[in-house]
């Protein structure tokens, strides 16, 4: 694309569809089914076309958006979470659409890459991806740490956003992107989308979404240019900031400004994870919390100054707990396999609280040293700190072939008795229990049809749908035709999945009519049309 020329509509969405198919919807939910939809040429081109139409369209209602929902994430810390949006598979696709068109205005305003001082979502488009894949946390790391070993840079500043996302104040984000000249339309449409699905609160971006992240950074580069016009010596990685300060007074001086800026746009800093560190005596300077083992850490990242390994970075949305257990690298297995692990196990089990890093290593040390047993050992440890609970589900889920079926069964009972509990669990408990008590390796159907058949409306907006997922690959006809009876009572992510699960457990006569019939009326929702398209190849499935 040449300088100057705006990202026409139809660019966009082809766009858009290629990130969704390689990235998903979401980088914090589970990848759903109904992206491999666009797999399908056909179907593509018919999505393509209504994305085109619904963004021409210039208006909220020629969009035609459903409301997104909430569910609330664990953070870095005990009792905090984010909210994270589920949207819908079109709605994500207009949405980042609508975003990517004026992309290239928001990237051409920003400080340039070339100046080294912003290391997150640079927009550059890539085949299926549309961030440059050279700035991301890792060389945002790897700079910090150069930068302090720099003879002129006595002091490390660390500081983040408050609740960015949520705090993201929508009216100025809008004049902003004025500002910088993006398409007024587009701005306005993209405010009118903001505003709906904010319920007209005027503060928010769905996190999650690559188009969110795109209007964050658009959002800070008034913060960024001021700090770069006052020649204060930072990087940046989304809502993270880092100061390099040759002096206390310099360090002091910069931290007020961002904090003066940041009032400006309606944000603060968060005051409990700000710190000014001695880089050369090892020392923390400033530090607002009253989280005794924080400081305890802090006082242990003092300590590796000294051996030359500065600090811990965290990034992102400002701490999200991890959900996912990602594959060990050489050098972390290295690192791993000269921890004791049962002298972890006996610390943390003499705690009445942990913390989630001291948790997660204790794990990670049992996959790298290859002792499956212990993951059962620890399975108490998961009250002290619930907000690890999906992590360690998802542990189990893939090194379940290393655990005896005794092991097995410790476990589902353990977590049997978590879901069926009578007093209120937290939506992403609910989903983590469901998830692992719908894999192959643990599964409970009978319990699983129970406790759909009992689901309360106010249980979580997508654990009706978990619960459907779970189920697809256990269910037998009663419980399909049974499941179906509730189809027109079922949100739309239900409906996709009622659906999926008909067809791959019916036969071809008895779910034909009820298909043809879903096609009928059901006629606005293109995902769920074909999903219930009676023109695929057929899979039955038969269940005892």
């Amino acid at each position: 694309m040449k300088d100057g020329e705006r990202m026409q509509i139809e660019k966009a969405a082809e766009y858009a569809i290629r990130n969704v198919l390689k990235e998903g919807l979401t980088d914090i939910f589970d990848r759903p089914f109904e992206i491999e939809l666009l797999r399908n040429e056909d179907f593509k081109k018919k999505v393509y076309d209504k994305i085109i139409t619904a963004v021409k369209s210039g208006t909220l209602e020629g969009l035609g958006v459903n409301n997104i929902e909430h569910i609330l994430i664990p953070k870095n810390s005990p009792f905090n979470f984010r909210r994270c949006a589920l949207i819908h598979p079109m709605d994500t696709l207009k949405y980042l659409t609508l975003v990517l068109t004026i992309a290239d205005e928001i990237e051409k305003a920003r400080i340039p890459i070339k100046k080294k001082r912003i290391y997150s979502y640079r927009f550059r488009i890539n085949k299926e991806y549309i961030f440059n894949t050279n700035y991301t946390i890792t060389s945002f790391n790897k700079i910090v740490s150069e930068k302090v070993k720099r003879k002129k840079v006595e002091l490390l500043i660390s500081c983040d956003i408050a609740n960015y996302y949520d705090r993201l104040n929508l009216h100025r984000l809008q004049n902003t992107l004025f500002s910088i000249n993006c398409d007024r339309a587009k701005v306005k449409l993209i405010n009118e989308l903001l505003l709906f699905w904010s319920g007209r609160d005027s503060y928010g971006l769905p996190v999650g979404s690559n188009a969110s992240r795109i209007l964050a950074e658009a959002n800070l580069i008034g913060v960024d240019n001021y700090l770069e016009n006052m020649n204060v010596d930072f990087i940046r990685f989304v809502d993270d900031y880092r100061f390099f300060a040759p002096d206390s007074y310099t360090a002091h001086y910069w931290l007020t400004l961002l904090i003066d800026r940041l009032w400006q746009e309606g944000l603060t800093i968060n005051m409990s994870k700000t710190k000014i560190e001695s880089l050369k005596e090892g020392k923390l300077l400033l530090c607002k919390t009253k989280n005794k083992e924080l400081e305890e850490k802090q006082d242990e990242k003092s300590k590796n100054i000294k051996k030359g390994n500065p600090f811990i970075i965290r990034a992102g949305y400002g701490g999200i707990v991890p959900v996912r257990f990602r594959e060990l690298s050489k050098k972390e297995k290295e690192n791993l396999n000269k921890i004791n692990i049962q002298e972890s196990v006996l610390e943390l089990d003499k705690k009445i609280l942990i913390t989630v890093d001291k948790l997660v290593e204790a794990i990670k040390a049992i996959i790298s040293q290859e002792k499956y047993d212990m993951l059962v050992e620890i399975i108490t440890f998961l009250d002290k700190y619930l907000q690890i609970t999906p992590y360690y589900i998802d542990v189990l889920i893939k090194y379940s072939k290393h655990l005896s079926n005794d092991e097995k069964n410790v476990i589902l009972d353990y977590f049997t008795k978590k879901l069926m509990q009578e007093k209120y669990l937290p939506e992403y408990l609910i989903l983590s229990y469901v998830k692992i008590l719908g894999n192959e390796d643990f599964a409970d159907r009978k319990l699983l049809m129970d406790y759909y058949r009992n689901l309360r409306k106010n249980s979580g907006i997508h654990v009706g749908r978990m619960l459907l997922e779970s189920l697809t690959n256990l269910v037998n006809r009663e419980d399909v035709l049974e499941i179906r009876r509730g189809f027109n009572r079922s949100d739309l992510w239900e409906k996709r999945q009622i659906i999926k699960m008909v067809d791959n457990v019916l036969d071809e006569e008895e779910k034909r009519p009820w298909l043809k019939n879903i096609r009928q009326v059901e006629v606005g929702e293109l995902f769920l049309q074909e999903t219930a398209s009676i023109n695929k190849k057929t899979k039955v499935v038969r269940k005892k």
